[in-house]
Formats: C-alpha cells, structure tokens, sequence
C-alpha cells in the first residue's frame, strides 16, 4: 500500500496543481472582472438570449483552451530556438503577438473540427462566431500571461481552461445582473449602460479583493 500511494502522489500532486490554477483563472484572475479582456464582446455580442451567449462563449472556451499547448511551444521551445537566427535589431518581444495570433488560429481550426460534433442549428451559430472568438483579446492575453509567469504546459492549459470558464462565469453573472437591473425600482437616468457599468464595478472590486495586491502582472 505504501508503494501504491507513493506511486500515486506525483499524480495526485498535479491534479490538485491543475485545479488550483483552473480556479485561480476562474475567479482570482477572471478575464473580465480583474484584467479586463474581452470586454467589448461581452458588452456588444452577448444580449440576454441564451443561445447567443453559448454561440460565442463556446468557441472562445475552446480557442482558448487549445491555443494554451501551441503558446507554451512557443514561448519556451520556438522563442529559445529563435533567438539565435534574428538580427539585434529586432528583439524577440517583438514577434509574441504574431507568433501567439498564429496559434490561436491553429487552435481556431482545431475548434472548428470540435463543432462539428454539435447539432446542426447550434453547430452552425458557433462556427459563424469562432473568428471573432479566436481573435478576442481574451485569447491573446492568457497566453501572454502564461508565458510572463512561465507556466508549465500543465499550469498553462489549467489557466487557460479556467479562463474560459471564467470568461463564461463572467457574462452569465453580468447577463443576470443586466436583467435585474431593468427593474422599475431602478430611477431611469440610472437605466442601461451607467447601471451595467456601475455593477460590473463592484464585481470585479469583489473579484479584485481576493488577492488585493498580488495581482499577477
């Protein structure tokens, strides 16, 4: 039995590693509540029809789940590699953008793949907004959150899985929150975007207290 559990703890070590990074992305570090990203999506494409949240939230759960692979390659086999063939004058911080664009697009195609699993109607409506999914600012920055905090490729799809989930955690609670502020209770110069704004404030100064300052930069 010893041997059993000895053998076991690596694997239990790094499924509590993965889970604990999943849930820091989820509410700690949410895309949207704490950093901001993808933002305009949520505020522009996501009305309160819950299909049409899925029609984006679904794509953008798998872009960015599947770009996370393609990004630690990059940044620590690619990136490495790299350094030695570019000129001085072009540092390699220069490239990240594109380099990262380019594996969220792989990951675009891999995600279009994945659809296809889905039904006809619903299959079509997430495929029409998988572009705009992939080029989300919240795809581009998970990753370069990741490479800054050199996560591991375990660590690395943990927080990009849960910021997709917290993408999606985010949107829903802001939908649910935009309903309820079209109460009549609610004076009407309150009404609309200055409600909606003063609200996801106070969301995300909640989400900002569970870690202060140790905000990871």
């Amino acid at each position: 039995m010893l041997t059993v559990s000895t053998e076991l703890q690596p694997i239990l070590n790094g499924v509590v590693q993965f889970i604990s990074y999943m849930v820091l992305a989820v509410f700690a570090e949410n895309v949207i509540l704490a950093r901001a990203l993808g933002v305009t999506r949520l505020m522009k494409l996501v009305p309160d029809h819950r299909a049409q949240v899925w029609d984006f939230c679904l794509p953008l759960l798998l872009v960015i789940t599947l770009s996370a692979p393609a990004g630690w390659a990059a940044h620590d086999l690619f990136f490495p590699w790299l350094r030695d063939y570019l000129p001085t004058w072009l540092p390699i911080s220069a490239l990240r953008p594109i380099v990262y664009l380019t594996c969220s697009i792989a990951a675009m195609a891999v995600a279009w793949l994945l659809l296809g699993v889905l039904p006809r109607k619903l299959r079509a409506s997430c495929r029409s907004q998988l572009s705009l999914a992939t080029c989300s600012t919240a795809v581009l920055g998970t990753m370069l959150i990741c490479a800054n905090q050199n996560y591991t490729i375990l660590q690395s799809v943990a927080f990009a899985l849960g910021s997709g989930l917290g993408y999606v955690f985010a949107v829903f609670i802001v939908r649910e929150g935009r309903r309820r502020l079209r109460s009549k209770a609610i004076s009407s110069i309150f009404q609309g975007l200055p409600s909606s704004m003063i609200y996801i404030g106070v969301l995300s100064l909640a989400i900002y207290a569970l870690v202060g300052h140790t905000v990871v930069l």
